[in-house]
């Protein structure tokens, strides 16, 4: 059994780490992708992505967002096309498409047009759309079945479109399930089980290991609730409370800009970790607190999943598929949290030893959040 001191270090080194790998919350811009089969024998590819991301994988770029934009900005023209030019050639030899099987690239990827892009890096230094379009012509076999496609990890995951309306988000890094090319039909049991297997695959990495944030509420409700039966009932709250707002935010009928919503995300995180330093006892109105708050985090949710789109006929199932995806990355931490400090809550110096010092530093970051959310 490792001692207090060895266990408190541990838990510290995890946290700098995930910090150092997530130095902001809900950093998800999905590319669009689309197909069309124009001919027998032709097919157009279009994707549209964002060029900083890209950049910032091309060139190995370190630092948080406004630090890589500013690098990226500071490039000439000339260096511009060069990198441009570099990336399309990777894209054109890692895409591949896959027609009965048979793997194929593209007959020529078109990279976005240099001068445009200098032009839209030259926009408003508080300017978030960075968005380019490559576009590619490629030749299929005739009377092909099926259809697949492979695109490379470092495009994170994208919306793909096969002709109209078959529409589908698919993880990069693998290749995708197959479409039926004769008869496109999104009812397709085996294609909406991969949709809702990718939501959920979204759901999760959206809690592990890019939502610190939501990470860091969820263990603030564990390190108070010392009983099981409380911490599920605040769990039951906040889950209750996300999906109500998750499920108005998708279809509309309530839109709250995320310049609002993730500043008081951040402070429901501060105010549950200041709670925890000054009050050793779990109070009863803190399952209506934790609900309230949950409505806010469900609109934060939203607007990640309405950056994806859902597709066409799987609405609902692509919403529960996402919902279930975050319930488990919440549940993966709780289980983590209870292994690395389970042993130890009954203890007379759990809240002085691991409880209060661990809250005050995730004070600190929701109160850091708030800062950097409302003003840069």
């Amino acid at each position: 059994m490792m001692s207090v001191k060895k266990q408190f270090t541990a838990i510290f080194l995890f946290f700098f780490i995930l910090v150092s790998f997530n130095n902001c919350a809900h950093t998800f811009n999905p590319s669009n992708a689309k197909v069309d089969l124009l001919t027998p024998d032709q097919f157009s590819f279009t994707l549209e992505t964002d060029v900083i991301e890209l950049m910032q994988q091309h060139l190995k770029l370190q630092g948080n967002g406004d630090e890589v934009i500013s690098q990226v900005r500071s490039l000439s023209k000339i260096q511009l096309y060069k990198h441009i030019k570099k990336i399309t050639k990777n894209l054109h030899q890692e895409l591949i498409f896959y027609f009965d099987g048979k793997a194929i690239k593209l007959d020529q990827l078109y990279p976005p047009n240099t001068s445009d892009l200098a032009r839209l890096l030259a926009q408003n230094p508080d300017n978030t759309n960075y968005r380019v379009i490559f576009s590619g012509v490629g030749t299929r076999p005739e009377m092909a079945n099926k259809f697949a496609v492979f695109f490379p990890e470092y495009l994170g995951a994208v919306n793909f479109q096969l002709a109209t309306p078959s529409r589908a988000l698919i993880s990069s890094g693998v290749k995708s399930s197959s479409f039926e090319l004769q008869q496109t039909n999104i009812s397709d049991v085996t294609l909406q089980l991969s949709n809702s297997l990718n939501y959920i695959y979204q759901g999760i990495i959206h809690i592990i290991p890019k939502g610190l944030d939501h990470i860091l509420f969820v263990l603030a409700l564990f390190l108070l609730s010392t009983k099981l039966s409380s911490l599920l009932w605040q769990i039951s709250a906040f889950t209750l409370a996300h999906t109500v707002t998750l499920a108005l935010g998708i279809f509309g009928i309530l839109n709250v800009p995320s310049s609002i919503v993730e500043p008081i995300i951040a402070l429901s995180i501060a105010y549950i970790a200041i709670e925890n330093v000054f009050s050793h006892k779990l109070k009863k109105q803190r399952i209506f607190i934790v609900f309230l708050f949950g409505l806010l985090h469900g609109l934060g949710f939203a607007s990640v999943l309405l950056e994806f789109g859902l597709p066409e006929g799987q609405w609902l199932v692509s919403l529960v598929s996402f919902n279930v995806g975050v319930e488990i990355g919440q549940l993966l931490v709780i289980l983590s949290a209870f292994i690395l400090l389970g042993w130890a809550r009954n203890k007379a110096w759990y809240y002085p030893k691991i409880a209060t010092p661990i809250s005050v530093f995730i004070a600190i970051m929701g109160i850091y959040w708030f800062i950097q959310r409302s003003f840069f």
